[in-house]
């Protein structure tokens, strides 16, 4: 247990440096090659320096990201897929496999290791936790082989018995033919037992799984018991009642409500923007019929939008995503940007970049943009906080992202139906959700404090 406490904390010590130091580094260091000058405004580094000055808000902030960057890498650390195999020098490294698969979406699919290139018979995919078994007792390829030669004795009883009954139909026979066909194949699997033992005890095989070796995805029916089982030292949170790890569900479940969120986030406020810009720097008929537009839109119902694609198509993540952008993630940030630009085009430096004969679009986006951010960063918290549990709230409905995939708001579903007898079950995926909303609201306080251009117009 202590060692893999260490283990944890090492880990998210080299997130933190990866997050907050070598990110920040290389990003720099990229915008530097481009040509680009890469130090902050003036205005921009006052602002920065006082949000760090709200330590709450600061320190939340670098726990949530370092946690986030964390859970682009969850498939190295929380999953039942080793870091490294070798066996009898085959080497294969299958989590970082399906890592880079999910990460190269586009490229052909990796080839599953096979048992039988891994000392296992059969030839679906190695078991990896029978591997990790193995190497630590290699006595239990002898159970095995007691196994297969105590299946060998049934089967020529069997035979034995039906030639003394004699074989009178076609249907016997080839029963018979079949029977005797298993024999050779389990002997060939002995042989490869025995020979996987040799492997073993000569130390030509080894392998390395992740901190947590279990996936969201995983149903351990071979525990004792009846799923789902309490929390214990192999199982954190216990398992839900299709025996899936909770713990490794809450971890995938945060990268998606997270990834989930700011996806819409940056989408919604990046049209947002577009039409909010448009908006408040035509003014006239322009903002009229795309203010009225807008109105008419915000007036539809988003949750019953939701339930009549989710009774036609299953929504995916993506589909859910942009439906929610489309229907409303943009509407909100585009009233703020607009009144931002109503403000700031009637100001004498937009005169005079209109003057000098520089575009609309140049004048709105390099100009008023960058001077009208206030509520954009401000919100964006918020939006986030809303995002999330709106994500949740649709899972818990059945309407969100499909049935299987790792999310806060099934699990909460579940724990409603075990709340007497397994309350472990609603009370961790809610702590999960209860703490993180919380700290990605106290990174909102410290932002709206942080950038309020009120504080840098007093008077001192």
């Amino acid at each position: 247990m202590i060692l893999k406490l260490l283990y944890t904390a090492v880990l998210f010590t080299a997130g933190y440096l990866f997050t907050h130091r070598a990110l920040p580094w290389l990003f720099v260091r990229a915008g530097r090659a481009l040509g680009l000058d890469m130090r902050p405004a003036p205005h921009w580094q006052k602002r920065i320096k006082r949000f760090k000055t709200f330590k709450r808000g600061y320190y939340s902030f670098l726990f949530i990201t370092t946690l986030f960057v964390m859970s682009l890498f969850l498939e190295l650390m929380v999953s039942n897929k080793p870091l490294y195999i070798r066996y009898d020098g085959r080497v294969a490294f299958p989590a970082v496999a399906e890592w880079t698969g999910k990460l190269l979406f586009f490229l052909e699919p990796r080839p599953m290791d096979r048992k039988s290139d891994f000392g296992q018979p059969g030839d679906d995919e190695v078991d990896y936790r029978l591997f990790a078994a193995a190497k630590k007792d290699p006595a239990i390829f002898d159970r095995q082989v007691s196994q297969r030669e105590a299946e060998i004795s049934d089967i020529r009883a069997q035979l034995a018995a039906a030639k003394k009954r004699g074989l009178s139909t076609a249907e016997e026979r080839q029963d018979y033919r079949d029977l005797e066909e298993f024999i050779p194949e389990i002997e060939a699997e002995i042989g490869l037992l025995r020979e996987a033992k040799g492997v073993f005890t000569s130390g030509r095989a080894s392998i390395l799984m992740p901190v947590y070796p279990y996936s969201p995805r995983e149903n351990l029916l071979d525990m004792p018991g009846q799923p789902p089982h309490r929390p214990s030292f192999d199982h954190l949170i216990g398992t839900d009642d299709s025996g899936a790890d909770v713990f490794a569900q809450l971890a995938y479940g945060f990268r998606t409500s997270m990834a989930f969120a700011l996806m819409v986030s940056l989408s919604g406020y990046f049209i947002g923007i577009i039409v909010g810009a448009v908006m408040g720097y035509f003014g006239a008929w322009t903002d009229i019929l795309l203010q009225r537009f807008t109105e008419i839109w915000a007036s539809i119902p988003f949750l019953f939008m939701i339930i009549i694609v989710a009774s036609i198509v299953q929504p995916t993540f993506f589909l859910l995503a942009g439906l929610l952008v489309v229907l409303q993630g943009w509407i909100g940030i585009s009233y703020y940007i607009r009144g931002e630009f109503y403000r700031e085009k009637a100001k004498d430096y937009v005169q005079a970049a209109v003057a000098m004969g520089a575009s609309d679009w140049s004048v709105m986006m390099k100009h008023i943009l960058p001077n009208s951010l206030v509520p954009l960063v401000t919100f964006s918290p918020f939006n986030i906080v809303a995002t999330i549990g709106t994500l949740v709230s649709l899972d818990f409905l059945g309407f969100g992202l499909p049935i299987g995939s790792p999310s806060w708001g099934t699990l909460l579903s579940q724990g409603m139906k075990y709340l007497k007898y397994y309350p472990h079950l609603i009370v961790a995926p809610s702590l999960a959700l209860a703490v993180t909303l919380f700290l990605i609201v106290q990174i909102g306080e410290a932002v709206r404090e942080g950038f309020d251009p009120k504080v840098f117009s007093r008077l001192r």
